[in-house]
């Protein structure tokens, strides 16, 4: 099913998963999800950073939806790095649920999905690992997204960086995303990089997420 605008991409996620991934931007100088979303998925840059706060910015939650749309729609393997063990385990519980949406295409699943990889019926993968050198060597996936890169040692986001390359006309793209919290931490070096090398970096917050263009509620 080729997807060629921002619009078909984020109809075929709302269609697919049940999710209407945030547009509306509410502080000047920050980017909406749904922007960060569909310039990962179309690669438009090779590597993409995002930048939003832990929990309320939904991070693990989109990057989990971008895999999976990315390895049904576009027929690749992804990669999926989270900072912490617990964390990928957040990256695993997010694919789950959305594979539970009433209309998830599980009729392209080759078997159930797995504890940490999951197989389509076009022998691609989606694959959920830990920050570690040994896993993030071997593996060359089209895209790779990097989960709470703040929690991980720089080599190892270093390293899992050899990862991405091209799958017939798919590009390889690579997205960083982080709350930053540490303030000589690996997410400050990865800001430092985005402005030498001119990745684009993708910031916003809890207004962006929020109800009634948002999935995060007023209780919440």
């Amino acid at each position: 099913m080729p997807l060629g605008t921002n619009d078909d991409l984020l109809r075929y996620v709302e269609d697919t998963f049940g999710v209407r991934i945030p547009r509306t931007r509410c502080c000047a100088a920050h980017r909406t999800p749904a922007e960060a979303f569909c310039d990962s998925y179309f690669a438009r840059a090779p590597v993409t950073v995002w930048n939003a706060s832990r929990a309320f910015g939904g991070k693990t939650f989109l990057l989990s939806l971008l895999a999976l749309t990315e390895a049904l729609t576009l027929e690749v393997s992804v990669t999926v790095l989270g900072g912490s063990g617990q964390q990928s385990a957040r990256v695993l519980d997010a694919m789950g649920a959305h594979w539970r949406a009433p209309a998830a295409p599980v009729h392209l699943l080759d078997g159930p999905p797995g504890l940490y990889t999951t197989r389509l019926l076009w022998g691609n993968t989606v694959t959920a690992l830990t920050a570690s050198q040994t896993s993030v060597r071997g593996a060359h996936p089209a895209r790779l997204r990097l989960d709470e890169a703040d929690e991980m040692r720089l080599p190892i986001l270093e390293a899992a960086q050899g990862q991405p390359m091209d799958q017939g006309a798919v590009r390889a793209q690579t997205v960083i995303a982080s709350t930053h919290q540490h303030p000589d931490g690996t997410m400050t070096a990865v800001l430092r990089r985005a402005a030498e090398q001119g990745w684009p970096v993708y910031e916003w917050c809890y207004r962006e997420t929020l109800e009634p263009h948002g999935w995060l509620t007023e209780d919440q």
